[in-house]
């Protein structure tokens, strides 16, 4: 890899950090509209309990407040670039309220992201719960 390589996954693996703090601002506030046009047409989201939505499924339930995120935190992201995909692996803290329950949040999570004509959007989110020890 040359200085140049290095230089662009650096700014590369910058602009995945970047979208990531996007994704958690607008699934805190609901965002419909931004999280939109960050994900990609076939993403899959799946949840910590093993129940997955599509795109239009995950946007419609975020929109109606079935996920009512209250806190959220990624941490220890460590973000790698293959060609034109980006896997973070890291883990998820936060409170959400769920169809009327509130749930803690303490996963695990692999995030893809894949460069397409509109840019960098997610393709899929998976989180596996941390069990309590």
């Amino acid at each position: 890899m040359n200085m140049t390589d290095t230089t662009r996954d650096a700014k590369t693996a910058q602009d995945i950090k970047e979208l990531e703090e996007r994704r958690r601002v607008a699934m805190l506030a609901a965002d419909v509209a931004t999280l939109d046009k960050l994900f990609a047409e076939q993403m899959v989201y799946t949840h910590s309990n093993a129940a997955t939505d599509n795109k239009a499924e995950y946007l419609d339930k975020l929109g109606q407040r079935h996920f009512d995120y209250r806190e959220l935190a990624f941490l220890d992201q460590d973000i790698r670039l293959a060609g034109d995909a980006a896997l973070v692996t890291g883990r998820m803290t936060g409170e959400v309220v769920i169809a009327g329950a509130l749930r803690k949040l303490n996963g695990q999570t692999t995030v893809v992201w894949i460069k397409q004509d509109a840019g960098w959007q997610l393709l899929a989110f998976q989180s596996t719960p941390i069990p309590a020890v």
